[in-house]
């Protein structure tokens, strides 16, 4: 009896030992992926929406005045605003299976107070469709501003950062952000060499364009397009008569090629990747918020399915020329149901 008491007794410490060894490597672990990952977050510019300063009305009057403001022509707007409807319906946000991230590609030039989105793309990840949904907003879209009157979608930037456009789409179109990161075209570029290039078919006309431009060599077809090829192919516009909207499907094109080359990276390459890139963008998510994002959203990147679209819709928007401006307005009722449908999956 004494010695199966023993047995047990020993049996016992042995895992009792066993199990602090297990808990104490998982605690080293932790402790190391932990220090990682804010070594990482060292790396980001993160920008508070508090310390965002908005323009006045007239301030942004000026700007948009400017030569080199956001592609605005003719006088802002003081009269003739179309009709809009104030909607209840989120799509995203707490307790929902989509997560909203928008991308936001800007022009900033030197000596200049503001900066103008040129390029407004929203990724959604559906975790339960299991689909990657890439929608762009065309920045002709004549909207809402809160606080403002009326304008083109991408003054809205320009007056007050990332808040102020986040908070335009919640009120026009009825989508929750959920955070918004920042990158502007140089640093574009550099991001697609540090993964050595996109792959992305070329119709004839670009080839020749980018080419022409860079002095490159590409063909139609599949192309491997290094970082500038790749910005030069994205800003195509002049080689379609819809122009806008064949540059933003592009840009659509390239920032899915880009997606896709990431997921094909091993995990010490994605870790290598993240250190080189994190330091390009600007992002007003918290690194709290950035990780429970990624463990979101990295488990769906190597079997999700690519959805591309964008708002307004064809059929759902008319072409007005409003106080001088050429502005796409759009029926606001039709993209928030688009919208639903599409970014929901219902």
């Amino acid at each position: 009896m004494k010695r199966r008491n023993k047995q047990k007794s020993t049996l016992a410490r042995s895992v009792v030992k066993f199990l602090c060894i297990v808990l104490g490597l998982m605690l080293t672990v932790m402790i190391a992926v932990t220090a990682y990952f804010q070594y990482l977050m060292g790396h980001i510019n993160f920008v508070d929406p508090e310390d965002i300063r908005q323009m006045s009305q007239e301030e942004l009057d000026a700007y948009l005045a400017t030569e080199n403001g956001s592609g605005l022509t003719g006088p802002s707007l003081n009269s003739g605003d179309v009709s809009f409807e104030n909607h209840s319906t989120t799509i995203g946000g707490r307790g929902s299976s989509i997560v909203n991230i928008l991308l936001i590609g800007q022009d900033r030039r030197e000596g200049e107070s503001g900066s103008r989105s040129d390029s407004i793309l929203l990724c959604t990840f559906n975790r339960r469709t299991n689909q990657i949904i890439m929608t762009s907003f065309l920045r002709d879209l004549y909207v809402q501003i809160p606080g403002y009157r009326s304008n083109r979608i991408n003054a809205a930037y320009a007056a007050g950062g990332m808040t102020l456009l986040d908070e335009t789409l919640q009120q026009n179109f009825g989508v929750h952000i959920d955070g918004n990161v920042e990158v502007d075209f140089e640093q574009f570029a550099q991001v697609i060499d540090l993964l050595g290039g996109v792959e992305i078919e070329l119709r004839q006309d670009e080839a020749d364009l980018i080419n022409e431009e860079l002095g490159s060599s590409l063909t139609q077809g599949v192309q491997r397009l290094n970082g500038s090829e790749a910005l030069c192919y994205a800003r195509i516009r002049k080689l379609d008569a819809d122009g806008d909207f064949s540059r933003t499907s592009r840009q659509r094109k390239v920032m899915a090629a880009l997606i896709s080359a990431y997921r094909d990276a091993s995990l010490p390459e994605a870790a290598s990747l993240m250190k080189k890139l994190l330091p390009m963008i600007t992002t007003d998510m918290s690194g709290i918020e950035l990780l429970s994002y990624a463990l979101e959203v990295f488990p769906m990147l190597s079997q999700a399915q690519f959805v591309s679209q964008h708002v307004p819709a064809a059929g759902t928007y008319t072409n007005q020329n409003i106080d001088g401006m050429a502005v796409l307005v759009a029926d606001l009722d039709a993209s928030r149901q688009m919208l639903e449908q599409t970014l929901l999956g219902e």
